[in-house]
């Protein structure tokens, strides 16, 4: 009988010990359906672990016991793994639970490449391991991969490009974020702060993912890359590298437009019931600095959509999200003073990577702002017209432009906490002095607050 040796130097030394924490999904997994060693697992020419013994916390002590785990994940099966089948199942229901994906799968969607890429994907076992775990340990994270991988094969096939390259984007798509499954649990999903040695551990998700999908499925080298850079920025503000432009691959470039979509869709629209083609204006603010030449092309496919009536605020609670557009508009403007000055005091002779893509982050805001085209004085004057002569058919621009607004407001967060996690590391530079004092100036700026009557309503709790 074949077996596992604990020797086996195949699997990358730097991801051997995240096998730690997917280890505590299995024993999990494994309460509510079996995880069996279908291999013996050998320790110093000792059988450690019978073939047929299940994945339990006593298994868990001895393939996890070093600092260095036993490399297991040859060694075990899946009592009811996902199949061609119920894969077919789970995106049948993400697009048939959604209207506003419907809509456009109505009009775009292709099944049986779906159902080909399906396929292709089911023969992988140990993907799919993977996959199965991935949707009950973390099922929204599953739920997002689908969408992901649903529209990516979909613009694809947009795109008029090869079947290699609609399933390729499709697998990477699908498998970004298992390296999810081995990081800690309770960094996964969590709304608390995470301090630098913490984030640093979170975002090497994307990295260890390349590393398991390497181990345990033969893919193409451009898919594991891919999967490696979901995080990067055309602008050069992602992680892990930092990658600017075209130093990110081509799928790679496809794969961090998804994921972001996906975000901004789940986060901002689908709470309201809000269709696809309303994406079209979040797209446009990150446009240039983020998406590229993808994202133009999606917004010519999306304004082909009907334009839907829906709103979130009824007439009468208007003049209030009015008076809330106004307040984020007055603590945009304070906020871009402060970040402005401070990329001017910094400069650009400093020769540090950290503060470019700090100094990037500056630029994309600034650009969002330009891109949206309503963010401005002019708007202003405009909305207080609106008010005063209540014009409803404007009523509904008025919401996009408090979801646009606080679409800045999150990267203007953003830009905080990587000011305060390049702060966190000690250094006695020029430039930290001045992070630091900019730092302080731009927490001098209190955000607005919500009127009580508008909490109640989805629109108002979009962060």
């Amino acid at each position: 009988m074949p077996i596992i040796d604990a020797s086996m130097p195949e699997f990358s030394r730097d991801s051997l010990n995240y096998l730690t924490y997917f280890a505590e999904h299995l024993v999990q997994f494994n309460r509510d359906s079996p995880v069996t060693f279908k291999r013996p697992i050998v320790i110093n020419g000792k059988a450690a672990i019978k073939a047929g013994e299940r994945f339990d916390a006593g298994a868990v002590s001895i393939v996890c016991a070093d600092d260095t785990p036993v490399d297991y994940l040859d060694a075990i099966a899946l009592a009811r793994p996902l199949s061609t089948e119920l894969i077919l199942a789970d995106f049948t229901a993400l697009i048939d639970d959604d209207p506003a994906i419907a809509e456009f799968a109505g009009k775009y969607g292709d099944l049986p490449e779906l159902k080909r890429c399906i396929a292709q994907v089911a023969s992988m076992s140990g993907l799919m391991l993977q996959l199965t775990v991935l949707k009950q340990q973390l099922p929204a994270v599953y739920q997002q991969a689908l969408l992901c991988a649903w529209l990516g094969a979909t613009l694809m096939g947009l795109l008029k490009r090869g079947a290699s390259d609609v399933l390729n984007i499709f697998i990477a798509a699908i498998s970004h974020d298992i390296g999810l499954l081995h990081v800690p649990m309770g960094f996964v999903n969590s709304d608390r702060s995470f301090n630098y040695r913490q984030l640093r551990v979170l975002r090497a998700h994307s990295v260890v993912g390349f590393y398991v999908l390497k181990r345990v499925a033969s893919l193409p080298d451009e898919v594991l890359r891919a999967v490696a850079e979901h995080h990067e920025n055309l602008d050069g503000t992602g992680y892990p590298a930092g990658k600017v432009g075209n130093t990110i691959s081509r799928l790679g470039q496809c794969l961090i437009f998804l994921d972001a979509i996906n975000a901004i869709y789940t986060k901002r629209l689908k709470p309201g019931k809000r269709p696809l083609r309303d994406l079209i204006p979040m797209i446009q603010m990150n446009g240039h600095s983020r998406f590229g030449v993808l994202g133009k092309k999606c917004i010519e496919w999306l304004k082909v959509l009907p334009a839907s009536p829906v709103r979130a605020v009824p007439n009468i609670l208007m003049p209030l999200l009015i008076e809330a557009v106004r307040q984020r508009n007055t603590y945009i403007g304070g906020c871009v003073d402060v970040i402005d000055q401070l990329a001017k005091d910094v400069g650009f002779r400093h020769g540090d990577q950290r503060v470019f893509a700090l100094q990037n982050s500056i630029i994309h805001i600034n650009i969002s702002i330009t891109q949206s085209g309503i963010i401005n004085s002019a708007y202003m004057r405009w909305l207080e017209q609106v008010e005063t002569e209540a014009l409803e058919h404007a009523y509904r621009e008025v919401e996009d432009v408090f979801l646009m607004m606080q679409e800045v407001i999150y990267h203007i967060g953003k830009l905080h906490h990587q000011i305060e996690i390049f702060l966190s590391t000690p250094c006695d530079s020029d430039e930290a002095f001045k992070l630091k004092k900019g730092l302080e100036r731009l927490e001098r700026i209190h955000q607005p607050k919500i009127p009580p009557h508008l909490k109640v309503l989805w629109i108002a709790n979009v962060k």
